[in-house]
């Protein structure tokens, strides 16, 4: 299990953070859209970095919501 942090960006600010262990990057996603769900304003953004604090995710909420969309259609 590896430490990623999960931030909320509007307008190059940090809205929201938080930290959660996960197996791998791929597993972010769930994280993501709960995320966008809750932070749904246009421009906000999400980034996550792993334990180095390289950015593994970085993405627009209006897009994670409009993916998640097309995925449950």
């Amino acid at each position: 299990m590896h430490l990623y942090g999960f931030e909320v960006l509007k307008d190059g600010a940090i809205v929201s953070e938080r930290s959660v262990l996960l197996a791998d990057p791929r597993a972010a996603w769930g994280e993501v859209e709960r995320l966008a769900r809750r932070h749904h304003a246009p421009g906000g953004k999400i980034r996550v970095k792993d334990e180095s604090g390289r950015i593994v995710i970085l993405t627009g909420v209006v897009s994670v919501l409009r993916h998640a969309r097309v995925l449950a259609a």
